[in-house]
């Protein structure tokens, strides 16, 4: 029976080193073995919601804030993006539409079609829904990226115009939305959408 306990592999989920389930930690980095994400469903829809409640005010409130010589304004993202396209500046304008709206709200999307899934014990198609996680996990190691856009976005703004430009609230929110969302793709466990519903 021991031979069979060995003879069974756990992935640790740290280093993605494998080692035998009998062990109570990963030999090379030292972390704890699970078969599974522990508590994969709960902690993903958890943080999921967390992150969909900062997404509203990074898109409501002001990410910015401009005051020149004869003006103050605050701008929305969607003002920042409406800014470069009137200024005929279509390429930033498109990646920081792609980078702060489309990508995040496409993850969140995923997220919760997944957590559905998992949740209906749904078997339609399984492979492609692991592969829409399989996206936006590979999308997630550059999420940070939209963070650098919105400051890219506040830098042109900026050295464009003889202005004083400073973060609004927003982009604290945002910044901790594209974070939450991150955890929320580690967290989930492909595994789930095998699961039968007497696994469950």
């Amino acid at each position: 029976m021991q031979n069979d306990i060995d003879f069974k592999q756990a992935l640790c989920q740290h280093c993605y080193h494998l080692s035998p389930v009998s062990l109570d930690e990963c030999p090379v980095c030292e972390e704890v073995l699970h078969q599974r994400k522990p508590n994969s469903y709960i902690r993903t829809l958890a943080l999921s919601l967390s992150a969909l409640f900062f997404f509203i005010p990074a898109n409501i409130y002001p990410i910015m804030k401009t005051v020149s010589f004869i003006d103050y304004q605050n701008s929305t993202i969607m003002d920042g993006i409406f800014y470069f396209f009137e200024h005929g500046e279509f390429f930033v304008g498109t990646v920081i539409f792609m980078a702060s709206v489309f990508v995040p709200v496409l993850k969140l999307v995923i997220l919760f079609y997944l957590l559905l899934s998992v949740r209906n014990h749904s078997t339609w198609r399984r492979v492609q829904k692991k592969n829409l996680y399989k996206m936006i996990h590979v999308i997630g190691k550059w999420s940070m990226l939209d963070i650098f856009v919105i400051g890219l976005m506040i830098t042109l703004v900026q050295f464009g115009e003889l202005a004083e430009v400073t973060t609004g609230f927003a982009a604290l929110s945002f910044a901790t939305m594209v974070v939450l969302t991150i955890f929320a793709t580690e967290s989930f466990d492909t595994r789930l959408l095998w699961d039968k519903k007497e696994d469950v």
